[in-house]
């Protein structure tokens, strides 16, 4: 999985923001990015917070190479974790119409077994 300093650049790129203008989202300079993102400094942990908290993402994301762990399982699979967190991101119509997606998948796969046996 990523650092720290490939995950901020990565989300940082992701929203088309400039160094700079990410920089004033969360109240450093944007020479202090820079460093984060070439992995020679580290945020503090309040500058870390708010970093989480304008992408959306948990500061475990953000620090820990091993998947998040939701609601005391973990998601192994790195791109599907990423993709729940971005969807986590929208509005909750969106969010809803996933939800339904995914139950209907869940619920066709496991038709299909009994089918199956």
């Amino acid at each position: 999985m990523s650092s720290f300093s490939e995950k901020l650049r990565l989300l940082r790129r992701e929203k088309g923001w400039s160094q700079d203008v990410f920089a004033k989202k969360i109240g450093v300079h944007g020479r202090h990015v820079g460093k984060y993102e070439i992995g020679q400094a580290m945020p503090n942990s309040n500058t870390l917070i708010k970093i989480a908290k304008v992408f959306g993402v948990s500061t475990d994301y953000l620090l820990l190479e091993e998947p998040t762990t939701v609601q005391g399982t973990k998601i192994k699979d790195k791109d599907l974790l990423k993709s729940f967190e971005k969807a986590d991101q929208m509005g909750d119509n969106d969010k809803e119409l996933i939800k339904i997606f995914i139950d209907a998948f869940i619920k066709k796969r496991q038709v299909e077994k009994v089918m199956q046996d």
